[in-house]
């Protein structure tokens, strides 16, 4: 083996494990065929067809099938989902259902494929993926401002909300302070940015760089206590002196939360 060639190995070696390293850190929720990915706001999944034998259909027609299938499957878990983590936000099942179907639709008439795997038996595989917001964006809440306006020049470049313990990623959650009044909530973004991020981007113990795309090099860090399901508490002094210049980064959604 030539030294170029070990070096080559090597560095990929490492390569490997940083990618490794950066996923693990990433909250990964996985539901049947379905990958929900809290750090990129990314949702995956795929359809899959196969050619049976003797038979003159084209690969690309089997491809199509493939398509199709996967649209179907992430009409049905969009809306599934949808429902579970918005629930709470409706006061009727019938307009809860109704908005379910209107993201199904939305999700499925903008997928795209990002690979495709043809397989020895006559199977083939669409990768297909969509942004998580899309899949979860709720239309009843009602938004203070339509876009948020870009902070000026400011110290922090974003927000890390570091949660006490692990919790599983939410898309809509509520910040209270010692006497419950309530801090933060998804009002308080912009419309715009809510449907970029939801509320921030969820790490499990993450290293710093790793935050960087999300919150930039510089975010605010913020402790909370989480007291059940969807609210967090934070100490009210704390809280101001910590978003002291820097509230419009709530409303541009430049938000991360982690948990060790």
């Amino acid at each position: 083996m030539t030294k170029g060639l070990f070096l080559t190995i090597i560095s990929l070696s490492l390569l490997i494990l940083d990618l490794r390293a950066a996923q693990a850190s990433q909250m990964i929720e996985k539901i049947d065929r379905l990958e929900i990915n809290w750090s990129t706001m990314r949702v995956r999944f795929y359809g899959e067809a196969k050619m049976e034998a003797g038979s003159d259909e084209s690969y690309k027609e089997v491809e199509k099938r493939a398509w199709n299938d996967g649209l179907k499957y992430i009409s049905g878990a969009v809306r599934d989902i949808y429902i579970n983590k918005n629930e709470a936000l409706f006061e009727d099942a019938q307009t809860l259902s109704e908005s379910a179907a209107k993201a199904a639709e939305k999700v499925a008439t903008s997928t795209f494929s990002y690979d495709t795997t043809y397989y020895g038996d006559g199977a083939i595989r669409v990768h297909l993926e969509n942004t998580l917001p899309r899949a979860l964006a709720s239309e009843a809440i009602r938004f203070r401002l339509k876009v948020a306006l870009e902070p000026g020049l400011i110290q922090h470049s974003g927000i890390l909300f570091q949660l006490n313990k692990e919790a599983k990623p939410l898309a809509v959650y509520r910040i209270v302070n010692n006497n419950g009044q309530v801090l933060f909530d998804a009002t308080e973004m912009a419309e715009s940015s809510f449907k970029k991020n939801l509320m921030g981007r969820w790490f499990k113990a993450p290293k710093s760089h790793e935050l960087t795309t999300a919150v930039g090099a510089a975010p605010v860090k913020i402790p909370l206590t989480i007291l059940n399901d969807g609210v967090f508490e934070v100490d009210a002094k704390t809280w101001e002196k910590a978003l002291e210049g820097h509230k419009s980064l709530l409303r541009s959604g430049r938000i991360a939360l982690t948990v060790p």
